[in-house]
């Protein structure tokens, strides 16, 4: 059989298409085709969303999605075949087969896979992975694909908060404040489509104390920074992370004197099943 040059593969859905996607991967695995195009957009709750991903692909685009409402899945079904692209819906019939058991009718809650505690080894693995590589700042162009985003200023529990979160099946990317520059525009590009950005703080005087301490520790004289452990300029820091959370109504935790756990147990309550993923 002759073999396409162009073997390209869309996933689409509802939530972050993490599911279908590793779907996908295994798959591919079975006819040696691992190294195929794979693009995969994420987030797509509304029919303006879902028909401006597909004016993207053209064929021979496989289109794989997952969406929870009828409407979504019999759009992509609809457009897919009048756009002469192969559609592949991986959810529907699971959910039929289910609907038919149960006798009962889905409740088409979008991105609701994980909103219970079941997350199997490769959620957590892929959670982990995920989160690592998403520390104190790193690879910012793809925090649309995380599931809770933590930023704040300097030593405020953040990278120990998420790897916490990564470890019960959560993504989570680490974004930190530096005073007198701007927050990464990905940031709020994530914010902008979904993704629960939560803002930890801390009370100013513990704040510089766990600096202080830290530069010990390192063996570095405060004077080498006298901005980053001095007590007003920490006060302006927190003050203007604070505005910036007030500005995008993002959550604020404060996480003087807790422990990871309290404060990854309020990040979760604020957490609502329709803000995580698929």
């Amino acid at each position: 059989m002759k073999r396409n040059k162009k073997e390209r593969i869309a996933v689409i859905s509802d939530g972050t298409g993490d599911t279908a996607e590793n779907f996908v991967r295994a798959i591919l695995s079975q006819f040696d085709r691992t190294e195929a195009e794979l693009v995969r957009v994420p987030k797509l709750k509304t029919k303006d969303l879902v028909l401006a991903a597909l004016d993207k692909f053209e064929p021979p685009y496989l289109i794989v999605y997952t969406f929870a409402k009828v409407e979504l899945r019999k759009l992509v079904w609809t457009e897919t075949k009048r756009r002469g692209l192969i559609g592949l819906d991986i959810l529907y019939p699971a959910v039929e087969v289910f609907s038919q058991f149960f006798q009962l009718v889905p409740t088409e809650q979008q991105a609701v896979l994980h909103s219970t505690q079941s997350f199997n080894y490769f959620d957590r693995m892929e959670a982990i992975e995920y989160t690592v590589k998403h520390d104190d700042g790193q690879k910012l162009n793809d925090l649309d694909h995380a599931d809770i985003i933590l930023t704040g200023v300097s030593r405020t529990s953040k990278t120990p908060t998420s790897m916490y979160l990564a470890h019960k099946g959560y993504k989570v990317a680490n974004v930190p404040l530096v005073f007198g520059i701007e927050a990464p525009p990905t940031l709020m590009e994530a914010h902008a489509k979904g993704v629960k950005v939560i803002m930890l703080t801390i009370e100013a005087p513990t704040l510089e104390k766990i600096r202080r301490s830290r530069f010990q520790r390192l063996g570095t004289s405060t004077a080498q920074s006298d901005t980053y452990v001095q007590i007003d300029r920490i006060r302006e820091e927190t003050i203007a992370a604070l505005a910036l959370a007030r500005r995008y109504k993002w959550p604020v935790i404060d996480v003087t004197s807790k422990a990871i756990e309290e404060t990854a147990s309020e990040i979760l309550i604020l957490v609502s099943p329709k803000e995580e993923k698929l």
